[in-house]
């Protein structure tokens, strides 16, 4: 409920818990948007995530990843996840978008 409630605030529209077939998830909100999912970001920090790291444009792991996701990932954050991550990616995106103009 806390995410839900916090998604609601922040004025997140599509917000996914709790899916047993993330890749399936993924298809439909791309599709349902009209996003291709080279122009998406991912991030993960275990091995169910790695599916999705492979499908998108821009692959994240968190600094706290199984070992085996940051070498899969065009990116990890020096923040762990739970400590910052998610605002280290936003900064990252905000600054690539400065930069594109």
């Amino acid at each position: 409920g806390a995410v839900a409630k916090r998604m609601q605030e922040l004025g997140v529209k599509h917000v996914i818990q709790g899916c047993k077939d993330k890749i399936a998830a993924f298809e439909a909100l791309t599709s349902e948007l009209g996003i291709d999912a080279a122009d998406c970001a991912y991030v993960g920090d275990d091995l169910p995530d790695l599916a999705l790291l492979h499908r998108v444009g821009f692959a994240i792991a968190v600094a706290n990843a199984v070992a085996e996701l940051p070498s899969q990932c065009n990116y990890t954050t020096t923040a762990r996840g739970g400590h910052g991550a998610v605002r280290e990616i936003c900064d990252l995106v905000l600054a690539a978008q400065s930069e594109a103009g």
